[in-house]
């Protein structure tokens, strides 16, 4: 029984480090693809057929005034411009990428986002 719970313990340690991996690669991959604007940046990737990316939406559109003048928003369609979506690497939808001012990525979030998480991760940006 106790053999059990440590391999248990070991494998799910190994998820997380993997998966820790695999966001600061994600990070790594799409920090190269941008170049310093000087203002915070929030990349939004969606399709219209998804709901959670709906959803995702509505919380962007009442972050939009809060951060107006501090922080750029972009929504990219993955459907239209595939090779956005290609180019940062993103498998999953909804998905937000925010960068700060020097182009590094700070926070990715894969799926629905609450507004007040996001909101967090933008005053860090902003």
């Amino acid at each position: 029984m106790t053999e059990r719970l440590i391999i248990s313990l070991l494998l799910a340690a190994l998820a997380i480090a993997l998966f820790w991996l695999a966001r600061q690669a994600h990070a790594r991959r799409a920090t190269g693809q941008l170049s310093p604007s000087g203002r915070a940046r929030l990349l939004y990737f969606r399709v219209d057929h998804c709901a959670p990316c709906v959803t995702q939406s509505h919380f962007l559109d009442e972050l939009a005034p809060v951060f107006a003048g501090k922080v750029q928003f972009e929504q990219i369609d993955v459907e239209r411009e595939r090779e956005a979506a290609s180019r940062f690497a993103v498998f999953t939808l909804p998905t937000t990428l925010l960068i700060d001012g020097r182009g590094q990525v700070r926070h990715i979030n894969y799926g629905l986002t609450p507004a007040g998480k996001l909101a967090r991760q933008l005053e860090e940006i902003a």
